[in-house]
């Protein structure tokens, strides 16, 4: 609590202006002078020198001890030629005067050092308590950010506002002084691990205690630093090969499956096919089982190979005009190919706006929705919906399945994730849902799901439209052939 109340007393970072000083000096030694004449009444004259005192002290705590030995001297010649006899000189009549003076300046002069030392005791203490604040906000910096690049450029700016320089830098590499500037390696052990780079500007006594100070402080918390980075890195090295190798076991137990199932029938098939007794009913039924299986196999191959473009990075497209509705009549006609009965029930408005993009893949991306909304239905027909809703046209796929839980929500659009609540013999490959928002999103729409359990579920997918989106077949030069119908399965 008192070094609090007195802390406005003690000396400023800076010390104040000469000039003040000696204003503070000459003012205070005449004040003094005048309070000697009403205090001679009551003391000897000899031993009321000691009021110079407390100018002494205070000029030579805030302005040094120059100045402090000349507030001596004045403050002397002021008493010998005000209070001493003879009165108005610098003669004195008395020898035990002269031992006064004497003693006045032994004393002035200790006192002003000790005042000087006290100040210099307290730009010391609190340099240091300046450099290790730094230390800290360097630690703070370089040890709580998550990019390291990001981290040292803020951690130089600091470096530069308590150097009180236009500029720092910390570079992680070797760098060379020059007329310009001056470098200061930092090292871990004997390996350089960094340069501190300053403006040239930087006095030799700064530039000592920035090497002195600042530097060791500094390569430790940036060693510190980079070996965290390393730690961090290795850490997400090892959680990216553990995925790897799940995303390995899951496409091992995927496709040893979903293989085997049609390859199976196939085999089953054509073993019940016997040459000699054979009929043709024999032959129509195995051809049907051969054709259904080879053609699940075909797409399980074809969901493969586009995942596997899609995790390879984004897939080479074409960039065209399309029609959404031709890619949804596509997308329909391709799964209802083997159905006995309408599984979708349309509803688009008319003249939608022509989209850019991929039509092929995002035939694939809705052929998977659908597949998935159709498997999830229970043989009920599943809603497509699409319109334009202020700049985005939206496609709205709702299915009368039994929903999705809160918790799978963000795992459905995982590749090879299957829901625990679906039923045998409709197990897919998981792969499905990845495909179409990996297809939807590189074509520059996005895909969300709303659900609730027992209610049903509903994929949405939006694209945005450009300003002035062509509707229909508006948007083709006279003579020009309208955008053509995607292929599926190209």
């Amino acid at each position: 609590m008192a070094s609090r109340a007195l802390s406005p007393l003690l000396p400023g970072d800076a010390r104040p202006p000469l000039l003040i000083g000696v204003l503070v000096a000459a003012g205070g030694t005449a004040l003094e002078t005048l309070a000697i004449y009403p205090l001679k009444h009551v003391a000897p004259v000899d031993s009321l020198i000691v009021v110079y005192l407390l100018t002494v002290v205070v000029v030579a705590t805030y302005w040094g001890m120059l100045l402090g030995l000349l507030t001596t001297l004045a403050s002397a010649l002021a008493f010998n030629f005000f209070q001493l006899p003879p009165v108005g000189s610098l003669r004195l009549a008395d020898s035990h005067d002269w031992v006064a003076l004497a003693a006045f300046l032994v004393v002035a002069v200790a006192v002003g050092m000790v005042g000087d030392l006290a100040r210099t005791r307290a730009e010391e203490a609190e340099q240091r308590r300046r450099e290790a604040d730094l230390a800290t906000e360097m630690a703070r910096l370089l040890l709580g950010g998550t990019r390291l690049d990001v981290a040292v450029a803020a951690a130089s700016q600091r470096l530069a506002s308590a150097i009180g320089v236009s500029s720092a830098a910390i570079e992680l590499h070797a760098v060379a002084a020059s007329e310009r500037q001056r470098t200061f390696a930092l090292r871990d052990r004997e390996t350089v691990i960094g340069t501190l780079v300053l403006p040239a500007t930087l006095s030799a006594s700064e530039q000592q205690r920035v090497a002195e100070r600042i530097v060791p402080a500094l390569q430790s918390v940036l060693a510190a630093a980079l070996h965290r980075a390393e730690l961090q890195a290795e850490v997400v090295e090892t959680a990216l090969l553990r995925r790897n190798d799940e995303m390995k076991t899951a496409v091992l137990r995927s496709v040893s499956h979903d293989l085997r199932t049609p390859l199976t029938a196939i085999l089953s098939a054509a073993g019940a096919l016997d040459p000699h007794t054979s009929g043709p009913s024999e032959a129509a039924e195995a051809r049907s089982v051969v054709l259904e299986a080879a053609t699940r196999l075909h797409r399980l191959v074809e969901k493969l190979l586009d995942l596997s473009l899609l995790q390879a990075g984004a897939p080479a497209h074409r960039s065209d005009l399309y029609s959404l509705e031709d890619v949804l009549h596509e997308a329909v006609a391709d799964i209802e190919a083997d159905a006995s009965t309408p599984l979708f029930r349309l509803s688009l408005d008319e003249d939608l706006p022509l989209l850019e993009g991929d039509a092929g893949q995002l035939e694939r991306a809705f052929a998977n929705l659908l597949e998935n909304a159709a498997r999830y239905s229970a043989g009920k027909p599943v809603s497509v919906r699409a319109h334009v809703v202020g700049e985005r046209l939206r496609v709205r796929i709702v299915d009368q399945g039994p929903g999705i839980r809160a918790s799978e929500l963000d795992r459905i659009f995982l590749p090879f994730y299957r829901s625990p609540t679906e039923r045998p013999g409709h197990l897919g490959a998981g792969l499905g849902l990845a495909i179409a928002r990996g297809f939807v999103e590189v074509n520059g729409g996005r895909i969300t799901v709303e659900s609730l359990p027992g209610q049903g579920t509903t994929f949405v997918v939006e694209f945005q439209l450009a300003p002035g989106a062509q509707r229909g077949d508006q948007g083709a030069p006279e003579g020009a052939p309208a955008p053509a119908r995607p292929r599926a399965k190209a």
